[in-house]
């Protein structure tokens, strides 16, 4: 009997040291590009550090935003934490669990120009675990000029 119940408790002890549950992303909204870095050409990285709660909510958001235009810094942050506030996680399983999740942004152009014809901005996933990805290429706007008569 004794010899029995050993592999028993090891393999309770084992279960106990599993990892983690990780989170897996839901649903999101289709990220943007903001109106007014599209149209300043302002390209950049924002790198977000957030909490996962047990109902699947984001919060406790920081971003640290890399750009050469380091005026519009702020612009690339809010967006980037506007589009993060409104995704939805769940979990394997239930649980009352925490977790640290990061995400990074990736606000580029496409070197094409914008068509009235085609989308103005071309949104890429990668990844619905771990480090998530999100690649947003702007097509470069067209300015209007005025013909002089």
């Amino acid at each position: 009997m004794r010899r029995m119940c050993i592999p028993f408790v090891l393999l309770l002890s084992i279960s106990s040291f599993a990892a983690d549950p990780q989170p897996y992303l839901k649903s999101a909204l289709m990220p943007f590009y903001p109106p007014l870095a599209r149209q300043a050409q302002i390209a950049g990285k924002v790198t977000l550090d957030f909490v996962v709660n047990e109902l699947g909510d984001t919060s406790e958001i920081t971003a640290t935003v890399e750009t050469k235009a380091v005026y519009a810094k702020d612009l690339l942050r809010q967006a980037a934490i506007e589009n993060i506030q409104n995704w939805k996680f769940a979990w394997p399983h239930s649980c009352s669990c925490r977790a640290k999740q990061k995400a990074i942004f990736f606000y580029k152009f496409s070197g094409k120009l914008e068509s009235p014809e085609g989308p103005t901005v071309t949104v890429r996933w990668f990844g619905k675990t771990g480090v998530i990805r999100v690649e947003i290429d702007g097509d470069l706007p067209q300015f209007e000029t005025s013909a002089a008569h």
